[in-house]
């Protein structure tokens, strides 16, 4: 055989495996740039009777920060938390931006569903906000609830890998039964008209439990991150303490977070990090998973 013809064939071999080797390389950098760990926390609002009993939220905003700092959340939804508790938090955590719209009260101004995320890894494209009632387009109270909740959105862009995503924040009325088990299809309805095929990370405070309708009706859209988990949970199950408590157990699972099958849920941790001799930061613990898109 020629010898020409032989030193060609090798060489185009060499390219051929080289350019292989090097589409693995990329694809295996880019699997690792599209993790990232996502937290559900409901912050507790600014209480008068919290800091008549040791419990104030100029006690528990170091805390609560260092709590997120320390676990590396990359984004977390949050609850409850007020304008000046937000602006308070964003200023111990470098690194991080929040958006979010408020709810709560008659009027709607008494909390704020805020995600905060690494300014340094996602880029907000879009964002927006429906209420949990019968007229999700306006600002409303719902069915039998006596005050405004919602689910805020935000339609996140990975920096590195230009993966795009959506992210949505709720919380449930907690009290009468009507609201909470029509806000579950609710939330299913809008997801699927505001992402479509979309990634989707829901989270939130929804005030339930795993199996009840409106939890159900979720869980039939998207995983519950608490089974889909691939490594052994950790941490405590329960997430709710009464409204309130700062010390104990907490009582019920009734923080989620649910994602879409282009996750792969690689953990799952419920964190009880305490100050002040067994004070937590919050009335919940917080619930954080990393993913891998």
């Amino acid at each position: 055989m020629n010898r020409y013809y032989i030193l060609t064939i090798v060489l185009f071999s060499i390219f051929i495996l080289g350019g292989c080797s090097s589409q693995k390389k990329t694809v295996a950098t880019d699997i690792e740039a599209s993790r990232f760990k996502v937290a559900q926390y409901n912050i507790r609002y600014d209480s008068d009777t919290d800091r008549k009993n040791g419990n104030g939220w100029e006690l528990r905003l170091e805390p609560l920060s260092k709590l997120i700092l320390s676990h590396d959340f990359d984004i977390v939804g949050t609850q409850e938390g007020n304008d000046k508790q937000l602006s308070d938090l964003k200023s111990k955590m470098a690194g991080y931006d929040y958006v979010g719209h408020p709810y709560g009260g008659r009027d709607g101004t008494l909390h704020n569903c805020a995600t905060f995320y690494k300014v340094e890894k996602f880029e907000v494209l879009d964002k927006g906000v429906f209420w949990l009632s019968q007229t999700p387009d306006v600002p409303s109270i719902g069915w039998d609830a006596t005050d405004r909740r919602i689910c805020y959105w935000v339609q996140f862009k990975e920096k590195k890998t230009g993966k795009e995503f959506f992210f949505f924040n709720a919380h449930f009325y907690w009290r009468l039964k009507e609201a909470k088990e029509k806000s579950g299809p609710l939330m299913v309805s809008k997801m699927k008209e505001i992402a479509g095929n979309a990634p989707i990370v829901c989270v939130g405070d929804f005030n339930s439990n795993s199996q009840s309708p409106q939890i159900l009706a979720i869980k039939n859209m998207l995983s519950d991150t608490y089974d889909a988990t691939v490594t052994p949970r950790k941490g405590p199950e329960n997430t709710g303490f009464p409204g309130g408590v700062f010390q104990g157990t907490p009582n019920s699972r009734i923080d989620f977070i649910f994602v879409s099958n282009r996750f792969e849920v690689l953990d799952y941790e419920v964190f009880s990090d305490s100050y002040n001799d067994g004070h937590y930061p919050s009335d919940h613990f917080p619930v954080a998973c990393v993913l891998s898109l």
